[in-house]
């Protein structure tokens, strides 16, 4: 998730005119009661705000089931806003202890975990790709002798790959000891400087493997969940009682489409945490104060961990991030650097950002993509301004409230004409096959593609499904041997085409071949 796609539209909804006045009158209200103090009242004033305009966008349908908001300073904790249900439709709200898939904020995690292995002599950062897998051989420029373990956790290895990606991000797991072969043919080179990606925090997982025998989540539970006190982080779904998962969701227009939480194969380096707000809370202090309570990691690590070693170079004109370290953007905004690390994945927003100076940090994990990321920002320049008493950030958060139902119109609309216009392509014939259960039985079976691995097709309930690892797929018969692959409805269909003797079959640019 890059800071360029946070945008926040600009058409006022009228049904929220009214909200500016009592906004003011309750933002008034904070500011009379509060004394000049440590800033804490700043805080404060953050902490009700955001609360405000949280409880106001959830009203909006669409929005989304849940929200976890937390805002800590020092030892208080004057926002922890938990409110919604984890999965619409079905009973049982969420509370402190339920557990949001965080995405990408994992990286913060493992760069914690990555400065400690290199303090403790485990897996130091200066340690090359060549040194793990002396017959790793990468597409030229890349050289192995020159790509180390800092350079893939500061997003500067130089590769670019679709395919570990998606396997890692959508089907299964990949073992590290595929990881040399991954590399060698499913890599391109790119350009030197910083990109930000998943890849580097992937090949580090099995690069660590590889070193010492024992998975990324094995370390991370040992050296860093555990010294915390992180009992609600959790790298495998399967730990979780299931009255305590939250689910993600996408909205159709009008109804919740809901996706059942990360298997434990698709919880890899890069994305791959589930975390309580309570735990959250611990999580910001002890990164704020560069502390554990148990002594371990050492405040050196912590330090490692945030000290920037990359040019980001990501601004939206605001909030400029002009530094990366092991797994944090090193950020300013009106003059306040800060720390931020946002994630992103089906149905599911997140964000953390810290004041180091303020001892101050905000949390925020929503369960759907529903016009979140732009909402996102808003709420974190507002975090930082309030808490730093710069002004104009009440009118931001205004106008955040009362543009977002027509930012959302947008995103559904947006999301609608995509499908139509793929659906009205004329390569699909205008979807006038209409196949019995008997015509449809000859594309049965298991195929495989080199890249991808093994693809099965069923009889699903409603037609023929797609069993690709752990991805879904729905076949909508186009004309014979022509299907549309898609997800969900909210999906554009993929051209999902077999040979005539269906012997094979492409979809996209992959070429599966029947297993007899």
């Amino acid at each position: 998730m890059h800071i360029g796609l946070f945008r926040i539209g600009r058409a006022a909804a009228l049904r929220r005119a009214c909200f500016g006045v009592v906004w003011a009158m309750a933002t008034t209200s904070v500011a009379a009661a509060s004394e000049p103090d440590d800033g804490a009242s700043g805080v404060r004033a953050a902490a009700h705000e955001i609360r405000a305009a949280l409880a106001d966008i959830q009203k909006t349908p669409g929005s989304f089931p849940a929200v976890s908001a937390l805002i800590v300073h020092g030892d208080a904790t004057p926002l922890r806003f938990v409110q919604g249900v984890a999965r619409a439709g079905h009973p049982g709200t969420v509370d402190r202890g339920s557990r949001f898939y965080i995405a990408s904020q994992t990286k913060s995690f493992i760069a914690l975990l990555a400065a400690h292995l290199d303090e403790t002599g485990v897996l130091p950062l200066d340690t090359s790709l060549a040194e793990i897998w002396p017959r790793l051989v990468l597409p030229a420029p890349a050289d192995p002798a020159k790509i180390t373990m800092a350079d893939l956790l500061s997003h500067q290895e130089r590769l670019k790959t679709d395919t570990l990606n998606f396997l890692t991000a959508y089907v299964r797991a990949v073992p590290a000891s595929d990881y040399p072969a991954m590399l060698a043919r499913y890599t391109e080179a790119r350009e030197e400087g910083f990109r930000y990606a998943n890849i580097g925090d992937l090949i580090y997982g099995a690069a660590l493997e590889t070193r010492t025998g024992r998975d990324w989540k094995d370390w991370l539970r040992q050296e860093v969940l555990r010294p915390l006190r992180l009992e609600q982080v959790h790298s495998r779904s399967s730990q979780v009682p299931t009255h305590r998962m939250v689910w993600n969701h996408r909205w159709d227009g009008s109804a919740w489409i809901a996706y059942p939480p990360k298997p434990d194969e698709l919880m890899h380096a890069a994305g791959g945490l589930l975390a309580s707000t309570d735990d959250m809370a611990t999580w910001m202090r002890a990164n704020l104060r560069r502390h554990s309570p148990t002594g371990t990691p050492s405040a050196r690590g912590f330090e490692r961990a945030q000290r920037p070693i990359a040019q980001a170079k990501l601004s939206d004109g605001e909030f400029v991030c002009d530094g990366y370290s092991l797994g944090w953007y090193s950020c300013v905004y009106k003059d306040e650097r800060v720390l931020m690390h946002p994630g992103s994945y089906t149905g599911v927003v997140s964000a953390t950002v810290l004041l180091p100076a303020r001892d101050a940090g905000f949390s925020l994990v929503v369960n759907s993509d529903s016009a979140i990321e732009g909402l996102a920002l808003e709420l974190m320049k507002a975090f930082i301004g309030l808490s730093t008493d710069k002004g104009g950030e009440s009118e931001r958060l205004r106008k955040a409230v009362a543009d977002y139902p027509s930012r959302l119109a947008r995103v559904v609309s947006a999301r609608r004409e995509s499908v139509q216009k793929a659906r009205a392509d004329g390569i699909w014939g205008d979807w006038a096959w209409m196949p019995s259960q008997a015509e449809t039985r000859r594309y049965l079976g298991v195929f495989r593609s080199e890249r991808l691995g093994s693809l099965e097709v069923v009889q699903g309930a409603h037609g023929l499904e797609v069993r690709l690892g752990e991805m879904r797929l729905n076949l909508t018969p186009a004309s014979p041997g022509l299907f549309g692959a898609s997800k969900s409805a909210l999906d554009a269909p993929e051209v999902f085409r077999y040979a005539d003797d269906v012997d094979s079959l492409r979809w996209d640019d992959d070429r599966f071949v029947r297993v007899r």
